[in-house]
């Protein structure tokens, strides 16, 4: 799936891959299949990379209007 702003999110907080991967506790090369859409992060894997850009899930998948949502309200779903 290529429509995750992955890439303009981490520009955006000025991080590199291998920052990104080290948070996510994974290899950069795995990361930077997900950047490339080749590979695909699972749900936990969504929450903590929007708690580490600090936005939404709708955000980073480039979702707009009255479907957002809040990482608060996700994390109290689990």
């Amino acid at each position: 799936m290529d429509n995750l702003k992955l890439k303009e999110f981490r520009e955006a907080n000025k991080l590199s891959q291998r920052e990104i991967a080290n948070k996510l506790n994974m290899t950069q090369a795995n990361y930077w299949l997900w950047e490339k859409g080749k590979s695909f992060p699972n749900a936990k894997q969504i929450v903590e990379l929007c708690t580490i850009f600090k936005c939404t899930p709708n955000d980073l998948f480039g979702i707009k209007g009255v479907h957002a949502v809040k990482i608060s309200e996700l994390k109290n779903e689990s």
